[in-house]
């Protein structure tokens, strides 16, 4: 790939070196953001609170767009270098009213490995917002600047956190080293749905932790989707 990025991007790349997380506004079409968060809340219907929806590429392939956007990967390729691939499907994340926050952390494969943690990332995060994200609705929150701890969070560090904030089709980038969590939805009808999907360096994979994409599913992405799930296909 190896394409230069523009100033929005280099500006992104900034603040993920310094903050561990950005956000890109206007990624994705409103509608078909609307579109997916319908879609995706008809799939997870029957449940309430903090919702997930693992292995989301198999019923819903209308989010491969999603995985292969240009700027993305533009930025995947700055910080995990060539080969990545994606972490075996994407992940539906719906935030209900009433939902509770959830517990900061830094996320796998950190806690696999010994502390300190490597200075260099190797989880590279993203939440499309289907949705607004908002303070009350639950807005993903994170702890700037704590990808460059080498430790996760201790059970009663919680000072610093901000919500990453964004209107509909917008994405939040983050590194998998920042203490991060799930904001408490304190709205009264206001829903939250993110599209969860990460990318890893070619050294890191375990397959076991998710679903698989289905082959039938696999075959009808684009080729350059195909090849970042080359390793996470169902045989």
């Amino acid at each position: 790939m190896s394409e230069i990025l523009n100033t929005a991007e280099e500006a992104a790349c900034r603040q993920l070196e310094t903050q561990g997380y950005t956000v890109l506004e206007g990624l994705l079409d409103e509608e078909e953001a609307a579109r997916l968060d319908t879609q995706a809340r008809q799939l997870m219907a029957d449940r309430s609170g903090y919702v997930k929806l693992e292995g989301a590429l198999n019923p819903i392939p209308a989010l491969a767009p999603l995985c292969i956007h240009p700027a993305v990967l533009r930025l995947a390729e700055r910080f995990l270098g060539a080969p990545f691939y994606l972490v075996n499907n994407a992940c539906m994340m719906w935030c209900q009213p009433g939902a509770p926050g959830g517990h900061l952390h830094a996320d796998w494969p950190l806690g696999d490995v010994p502390q300190p943690y490597p200075p260099w990332p190797l989880l590279l995060q993203t939440m499309w917002m289907l949705t607004d994200f908002t303070a009350e609705n639950g807005a993903t929150r994170l702890v700037p600047g704590t990808h460059l701890s080498g430790k996760p969070p201790g059970t009663t560090e919680d000072g610093g956190e901000v919500p990453a904030l964004g209107r509909r089709g917008a994405v939040l980038i983050w590194l998998g080293g920042v203490w991060h969590r799930n904001g408490a939805n304190t709205s009264v009808d206001q829903h939250r749905m993110g599209a969860n999907v990460a990318y890893i360096p070619r050294f890191v994979h375990r397959p076991e932790l998710w679903p698989r994409v289905r082959r039938e599913v696999y075959q009808g992405f684009p080729e350059q989707l195909q090849q970042l799930l080359e390793r996470s296909v169902e045989p």
